[in-house]
C-alpha cells in the first residue's frame, strides 16, 4: 500500500501532516513545532501521550510539553525549553515523508528540523537535524524524546549474560574480557531503584508508567540497539544507534528513560560533540509499531517478535 500524505486540522491546530500507510497512521502539527503528536492504528489509540489542556494553542509565552515527539538539545539547560510554539515549514517528500523545520532560535543560534521517511516495510526512519547558521561552534547535541501515553511497559534489552569465571566448571575455556564490565547505569537525584516500577533483569530491564507517581529517571549506554513500549496491545519499538568511540552526554549515556505519574519517555542522545560553524548535527532513530497478542510480561514472546521486524540500514 502506498503511503498518502494530507494535511488536516488535528487537536485544534488548522493544519497538521497526516501520513499513512497500512492501516498506521502519524499526525505532526504545522503550527506548533516540530513534533509529532500522533502514531497509532487508524481510528484507534495513540501510542504518543498528548496533554489535552495544551492542543490547539499557539504563540504561547512558555514552553509547553505538548507531549508526542521532539528534538531537544543536551545538555539540559535554558536552551531545553526554548519556544516552539509557532508554525514550522513543511517539506514533502513524494513517496517517501516529509519534512518539518522550525524557526531559526536567535538567542541561541540553532535551528531544527525533523524528517519523517515512512518505508514500505514499516519502518519509519526518524532524522533530526540541529543545524548552526553562526560562525561559531555551538556547545550542544542533539537529544531526542518520544513521550509515550499511560499505562505501558518499557522493555531495555541486555547483553547476554556470562558468569564469572570463577563460577564456571573447572576447565571451561573463558576470555580476559569475561572479567570486564559491559554496562553501565547513570543515576538522577530523584532516582530511587527500590521503585516497584523499574526491574533490572537478566535479559530485560522493564520500566512501567503509573498514574499518581513521581519523577523517576534512569539513562545507560545502550549497545543492543532497540527499546520497546507496549501499551495495551499496541507494540511501539525504537531503534537507537550506539557509536563504539564516540562520548556521550550524562556521564555516557545514548539512551534515557523517564516517567511520572502522567507519562513515559525514551530518550535518545547523540554523541556529545558541538555543532560546527555553519554547519549541521543529524541524529536518526527508527521506529516501528504493531498489534501484538501477548501480555507484557511474555519476555519470549516480546524478544521473538522483535527479531521478526525490519531492522533499520545506516
Amino acid at each position: 500500500m502506498s503511503l498518502s500524505l494530507e494535511i488536516v486540522p488535528y487537536g485544534g491546530w488548522a493544519k497538521a501532516i497526516r501520513m499513512r500507510r497500512e492501516g498506521w497512521e502519524l499526525i505532526a502539527p504545522l503550527e506548533i513545532g516540530p513534533r509529532i503528536l500522533r502514531f497509532g492504528p487508524v481510528d484507534g489509540p495513540n501510542i504518543l501521550f498528548e496533554n489535552k489542556e495544551q492542543m490547539g494553542k499557539t504563540g504561547a509565552k512558555d514552553w509547553m510539553i505538548y507531549g508526542g515527539h521532539r528534538l531537544w538539545t543536551s545538555p539540559e539547560n535554558d536552551q531545553c525549553y526554548a519556544l516552539d510554539n509557532d508554525r514550522v515549514s513543511f517539506e514533502l517528500l513524494p513517496e517517501k515523508g516529509c519534512r518539518l523545520t522550525g524557526e531559526k532560535n536567535e538567542k541561541f543560534g540553532w535551528q531544527k528540523s525533523i524528517e519523517i521517511l515512512w518505508n514500505p516495510n514499516g519502518l519509519i526512519q526518524i532524522e533530526h537535524r540541529l543545524m548552526n547558521a553562526t560562525p561559531r561552534p555551538l556547545p550542544v547535541s542533539p537529544w531526542c524524546l518520544t513521550v509515550l501515553n499511560q499505562g505501558g511497559v518499557a522493555y531495555v534489552p541486555q547483553p547476554s549474560y556470562v558468569p564469572h569465571p570463577m563460577d564456571l566448571p573447572k576447565g571451561t575455556k573463558f576470555s580476559m574480557d569475561d572479567y570486564l564490565p559491559n554496562r553501565n547505569l547513570t543515576l538522577w537525584k530523584y532516582t530511587d531503584l527500590a521503585d516497584s516500577r523499574i526491574n533490572l533483569g537478566r535479559n530485560l530491564w522493564t520500566l512501567s508508567q503509573k498514574k499518581n507517581t513521581k519523577a523517576f529517571k534512569i539513562g545507560f549506554r545502550h549497545t543492543e540497539g532497540w527499546i520497546g513500549y507496549q501499551l495495551g496491545d499496541l507494540f511501539f519499538a525504537k531503534w537507537i544507534s550506539h557509536q563504539k568511540d564516540a562520548t556521550y552526554p550524562d556521564r555516557g549515556c545514548n539512551t534515557e528513560l523517564f516517567t511520572n505519574g502522567d507519562i513515559l519517555e525514551i530518550e535518545s542522545l547523540a554523541p556529545e560533540k558541538p555543532v560546527a560553524a555553519n554547519s549541521h548535527s543529524i541524529h536518526s532513530e527508527w521506529w516501528h509499531i504493531a498489534k501484538v497478542k501477548f501480555p507484557p510480561t511474555d519476555e519470549s514472546s516480546i524478544l521473538k517478535h522483535i527479531t521478526a521486524l525490519p531492522r533499520p540500514t545506516e
